[in-house]
């Protein structure tokens, strides 16, 4: 191998230290001109990660570097688009114009960057976070991917609510109880 990289992994709520080996090899593919190049990656798992690409790679710390970090990239994108699809149950609803479709999907849309930014990944509301986790009642443990974890917290806790938006609302525009000055 040629590089060398150590990099901070999440794991159950612990950070810890994953040491990386780097590599890479130019490779054809039968009956294809174009030249390849075979990025290897040692300490993510049981196997070595193995990334084809065809972008061009220079034997650098940097060059390398890129591809496993776009690569990586890739996949947290994926691993967004099936957490929504799946959270939001996006398969199962129905519209019927395109216009409320795009309008429903605004909502999804915030709802996850809600999940994402402010609950996930900056943790800016722990508290909140915490109990959101508490109440989706993982038999396993919170996954290494958060957002599932916190979309059933999100959902068990919004089916928990029996008196709907309606009655949300009411508590809102009644007139405050004042305390009385005196007892008459």
């Amino acid at each position: 191998m040629l590089f060398n990289e150590t990099v901070v992994r999440e794991e159950a709520g612990q950070e810890r230290l994953v040491h990386l080996a780097c590599g890479l090899r130019k490779v054809r593919l039968p009956d294809r001109r174009e030249e390849l190049t075979l990025v290897v990656v040692k300490g993510f798992g049981e196997e070595p990660l193995m990334i084809l690409t065809n972008l061009a790679v220079r034997r650098s710390r940097k060059s390398v570097w890129h591809v496993v970090v776009s690569y990586i990239t890739r996949w947290r994108i994926e691993d967004v688009i099936r957490f929504v699809k799946q959270s939001y149950r996006l398969e199962d609803i129905r519209c019927l114009t395109y216009r409320r479709l795009q309008a429903l999907m605004v909502l999804v849309t915030a709802a996850a960057y809600f999940a994402a930014v402010y609950l996930g990944l900056r943790m800016k509301l722990r508290v909140l976070a915490a109990h959101v986790l508490r109440a989706s009642k993982r038999v396993f443990g919170i996954p290494d991917f958060r957002l599932y974890a916190l979309a059933d917290g999100i959902r068990q806790f919004l089916y928990s609510q029996t008196q709907g938006l309606k009655k949300f609302l009411e508590l809102q525009n009644a007139p405050p109880v004042q305390p009385k000055l005196f007892d008459s």
